[in-house]
């Protein structure tokens, strides 16, 4: 897990939006220290975080939702 992303941190709203990679519930973001963060968002309230490291592997931070101001819940790893 990385220690920078805190639960209940809100991860939407102060990140660059990456548009030219960007694209419908699958979003890029430029998090802390110039992370790239991957947002993948279903129809209703929920997007799940990925930190994706220079190698290209997505690491699960957790999710957030709508309905809870877009606050991080961090988890040890994917709910199945």
């Amino acid at each position: 897990m990385n220690s920078k992303y805190k639960n209940g941190m809100i991860l939407t709203g102060y990140n660059s939006h990456i548009r030219k990679i960007s694209a419908y519930n699958h979003n890029y973001y430029i998090g802390l220290d110039k992370d790239l963060l991957f947002g993948l968002s279903d129809d209703d309230d929920t997007t799940e975080w990925f930190l994706i490291n220079p190698t290209g592997e997505n690491i699960y931070l957790g999710e957030s939702r709508i309905s809870n101001d877009d606050k991080l819940e961090v988890y040890e790893k994917r709910p199945s």
